[in-house]
């Protein structure tokens, strides 16, 4: 007897999975649209639902290739048999029994096991991206790109200003999630996953959601309470946040970017994290950095990257990215390098942080920057983070100190 239930959402995750393909919504637009669009759903349809569309994303190159290989199934409902095609090789559901006869599982079964000697479809990754990593980390992309294909865990920051780590893992124990702490500063892990958001200590802005290589980065920064630090791509303000935490809600943070609109979320977030130090601005000119020219003791530069580091969170990005659009990223990075770390003091020190994991846009970067500079900087300590070692998100991060 066909389960309706999995026939259904089955059906609405071929949907999503189209329009994440074919149109210009991100994964996380088309997946709200279609949760919001099913209110019936209950939470293990919503996980479902937001799970598998994620993991088709990510595996739809593979995917693609076995229903054009199948000689089973070729042409036929193709959104919907690769759905199925991912239930039958990567989760191994039951159900597809039900939906899929013998042998069309077995004909699948054999193109999957077929095609795991082509890296670009097994790993499935663009061509290029395939050659781009190869090119730039060698044997190690291998080992990476596979670490990048892992649902990623969710993990959270503790909001110290409120609570700590001992507290929080006995409130959220007996809220009834399963949480351990992890073996790194304020950082608390999900040991299964579930709906965080509703925690009532969520609401009470007692941790936020946050990896733990993302949570290295503010205590890199060498802050202390008291200081003018400058977030100058604060974007939604995960890390003004945390460095808001790490100097005890003293002194000052001037948050910056050229989107009012994740500003304004920022401060909606703070106030939630009873943060009261910073202070938003939108950069509409170049004056507003210009007006800010030897005013910082630290300055964080959360640059604009391909974000290759954070490809298990964000799997339709790989289908949106090119060589072009890297290249252009590379040349603001470098742009911002220039232009804003005049915000330094002397005497002061900066953070160049990417979620990346290409060399060309971290330490490539920051070695150029030093030959531009003439001295200006120098850099004090530099650090990459590995998907494949470190089981988190790919990150790198150097601090300079202006000398001159």
């Amino acid at each position: 007897m066909i389960d309706k239930d999995f026939a259904n959402t089955v059906d609405v995750i071929a949907k999503g999975l189209e329009e994440v393909v074919t149109g210009d919504q991100s994964l996380n637009q088309v997946s709200s649209h279609w949760i919001k669009q099913n209110p019936k759903w209950n939470a293990v349809n919503r996980g479902l639902f937001a799970e598998t569309l994620m993991e088709v994303t990510r595996w739809w190159r593979l995917l693609n290739a076995i229903v054009n290989k199948s000689t089973e199934i070729k042409n036929k409902e193709s959104y919907r048999l690769k759905v199925l095609t991912y239930f039958l090789i990567k989760s191994n559901d039951a159900r597809v029994g039900e939906l899929l006869s013998k042998p069309i599982q077995d004909d699948i079964k054999s193109c999957y096991q077929q095609l795991q000697s082509e890296r670009a479809i097994a790993e499935s990754v663009p061509d290029w991206l395939n050659s781009l990593g190869e090119k730039e980390l060698g044997n190690s992309w291998a080992n990476e790109i596979k670490a990048l294909n892992i649902l990623p865990p969710i993990v959270l920051r503790v909001n110290t200003l409120k609570t700590n780590k001992n507290e929080l893992l006995k409130r959220l124990n007996a809220e009834g999630f399963l949480v351990n702490g992890l073996n790194q500063l304020d950082a608390i892990i999900l040991s299964k996953r579930a709906d965080i958001f509703k925690s009532k200590a969520f609401f009470e802005g007692q941790f936020e959601i946050q990896d733990a290589s993302s949570q290295l980065v503010a205590p890199f920064l060498d802050i202390k309470s008291g200081m003018r630090v400058v977030d100058a791509c604060a974007g939604h303000g995960g890390k003004t946040l945390h460095i808001a935490s790490l100097m005890k809600n003293k002194g000052k943070i001037l948050a910056l970017d050229n989107a009012d609109w994740k500003l304004e979320e920022l401060l909606n977030r703070a106030s939630r994290a009873g943060v009261s130090i910073i202070e938003t601005r939108p950069i509409t000119t170049t004056k507003v950095v210009k007006r800010l020219k030897d005013k910082a003791d630290r300055l964080l530069l959360d640059v604009p990257c391909s974000g290759l580091g954070v490809l298990r969170r964000n799997p339709d990005s790989k289908w949106r990215l090119t060589p072009e659009k890297i290249e252009e990223i590379k040349k603001l990075q470098a742009y911002i390098l220039d232009k804003y770390t005049q915000m330094v003091k002397l005497g002061g020190k900066f953070v160049y942080s990417t979620c990346s994991i290409l060399p060309s846009e971290n330490q490539d970067q920051i070695q150029s920057f030093l030959a531009r500079t003439n001295g200006t900087f120098i850099l004090e300590e530099e650090k990459s983070i590995s998907p494949s070692e470190s089981g988190f998100d790919g990150f790198y991060m150097a601090r300079l100190v202006r000398v001159k």
